[in-house]
């Protein structure tokens, strides 16, 4: 006959484990993913907004706004580095304000007009030089939006700080947890380990027979708090809209991107198994054999 573990697979103390390092693991899963959603969406955005610039004219006294866009448009059109340049209507104008100031307030109001322009990510224009050249343009002002990309690499940031803040908070939950469980293993089968020792058994003999178990326990933990992750951002890919912005579509790009993309996200996703592992079975060897001295 085959002998049986010292602890059983249905000890009280494992399953709880199981169960809150699979909650934890869940819980870092999300995190890590909403760590990549950040990062890919900024980068996104910073590499839009570092492309387009914008060019505003302003209704001034004594100036016809008609020619003055047309100057505007003459000088960007010509300008080296610029490869696009496309002068926007009243109507697209005012539609870029009504979600602030609502479709009847703008009746009336002397709206400036706006042109977009599309850089040469290679050989990008010198902005203070065209700047300059606006100048000669009444009302014009040129916005290359390098404040709104502050903004949104200073939010990354943040957002970036927060989860790293969140996986540190779950790994060190997780460690305390191992450790309680631990001494609550030892503790309801303490009389096993005193015959162990009676016999004749080191510490690191009765501590090798125990990694088996943690090592198994923080693997499954791991593996179902990432199927779990998995499945929710399918969920929200599936169920969250179909629209091509969003939380859906974010959750979309994650799952199902290109391979080359698709690796790192897995890959990092794929962390969460490993990292329970060790934390599960370093932290239990650790106590185990400060505990079997004590015990000893």
């Amino acid at each position: 006959m085959k002998p049986g573990s010292i602890i059983p697979s249905s000890a009280a103390s494992l399953t709880s484990l199981t169960v809150t390092l699979a909650v934890m693991s869940y819980l870092a899963c999300l995190a890590i993913g909403a760590l990549i959603l950040v990062d890919r969406a900024v980068a996104n955005w910073t590499s839009g907004l570092t492309r387009e610039m914008t060019v505003q004219v302003r209704m001034v006294r004594d100036a016809d706004i008609r020619q003055e866009l047309a100057k505007a448009r003459d000088i960007v059109s010509g300008f080296p580095g610029v490869v696009q340049v496309e002068v926007l209507d009243e109507d697209a104008s005012a539609r870029l304000l009504e979600p602030w100031l609502g479709k009847r307030s703008l009746e009336g109001l002397p709206l400036p007009r706006l042109i977009r322009v599309l850089a040469d990510p290679d050989n990008p224009p010198d902005t203070q030089t065209l700047e300059n050249a606006l100048s000669k343009v009444k009302g014009a002002r040129l916005d290359t939006h390098r404040k709104w990309e502050a903004e949104l690499t200073r939010m990354a940031r943040a957002l970036s700080v927060l989860s790293y803040a969140v996986l540190g908070l779950i790994s060190i939950s997780a460690i305390a947890i191992v450790v309680f469980a631990t001494r609550a293993v030892l503790q309801a089968n303490r009389h096993i380990v005193d015959l162990l020792h009676l016999v004749g058994a080191r510490d690191s003999y009765i501590a090798r027979q125990i990694d088996g178990r943690f090592l198994r326990t923080g693997m499954l933990s791991g593996l179902i708090g990432v199927g779990l992750g998995l499945l929710t951002f399918l969920l929200l890919g599936l169920f969250g809209g179909g629209g091509d912005s969003g939380m859906a579509a974010a959750s979309r790009g994650l799952l199902f991107s290109a391979p080359r993309i698709a690796v790192w996200s897995y890959g990092f996703l794929l962390t969460v198994p490993v990292a329970a592992t060790l934390i599960c079975l370093v932290t239990a060897r650790v106590t185990l054999m400060r505990r079997l001295g004590v015990i000893t």
